[in-house]
Order: structure tokens, then C-alpha cells, then sequence
């Protein structure tokens, strides 16, 4: 049997509209679709970012833990060292120095927002230790 296309078979609808197949049990899955691909997108990206953050302020923090060490090992004051090293570590870094058998330790403490709406403050630590110069070459 031939049929034509449009040819009446008595599927249309009472306007006289051929339904077209799926097509009202799919109203929407798109809007659906995207709105949970696009929720995932930022979730990815945000955790990419998270992690450079973190990265970033570790490396920051280490930086500024050795280059505190030096100069307490060099005899600056423990506020010059502070001040050195919080300029390096960044808003809000807490830097302690101690000496500990003939070692100069600096440690420093920066806490980190992430950008996650309800993720906590995330705090990274990087220390350091240096001879002190007057124990160089020396017995303590």
C-alpha cells in the first residue's frame, strides 16, 4: 500500500495538526539539559580555580617562610622578619620565628577563601630553616 505524505490516516488531532513523534514528552529537556550541564561547567571551573588558589598561596607561603628564615639567619630583628615575610605571604598571614639549636625557623600561616559559595577558609602553612651566622663555621 501506498500512502502519501499528509495523506489523512485518522492520527490527526482535533485541530487538524499532524503530532510530530516525541514531541510533547520532550517540551523542555533541553532548558533541563543545560541547566545541569552548565551547573556542572561551574562546579569544574570552580575546583580548577580552588586548586590554582591553593597552589599559589603555598608557594607564596614557602617563599616568604625562607626568605624570613634569611634574614632572621642574617640577625634582623623578629619584626623586621615578620614584616619581610607577611609583605611576601600576603593579606591576613600569621609568621612566627623561633631558634632551635642554632636554627633560625620561620613558619607562616595564610589563610585561603576559596570561591565555592559555603566552602571554609582554608588556611596553608609553608616553614623554613636557616643557620643562624653566628653558628656558621662555628660551634654553637
Amino acid at each position: 500500500m501506498n500512502r502519501c505524505i499528509g495523506e489523512d490516516d485518522g492520527s490527526r488531532s482535533d485541530d487538524g495538526r499532524v503530532p510530530v513523534a516525541g514531541s510533547r514528552a520532550d517540551d523542555g529537556s533541553v532548558t533541563a539539559e543545560l541547566a545541569v550541564g552548565l551547573t556542572a561547567v561551574v562546579i569544574v571551573l570552580s575546583s580548577l580555580v580552588s586548586s590554582v588558589l591553593l597552589g599559589q598561596s603555598q608557594i607564596r607561603a614557602v617563599d616568604a617562610a625562607a626568605a624570613g628564615a634569611r634574614a632572621a639567619a642574617r640577625g634582623e630583628t623578629d619584626g623586621q622578619v615578620v614584616g619581610l615575610a607577611r609583605r611576601l605571604a600576603g593579606t591576613g598571614a600569621r609568621v612566627t620565628v623561633s631558634e632551635q639549636s642554632g636554627m633560625m625557623l620561620v613558619e607562616v600561616r595564610t589563610p585561603v577563601r576559596l570561591p565555592l559559595p559555603g566552602t571554609p577558609t582554608v588556611t596553608v602553612m609553608g616553614s623554613a630553616s636557616t643557620p643562624a651566622e653566628a653558628h656558621i663555621g662555628g660551634a654553637p
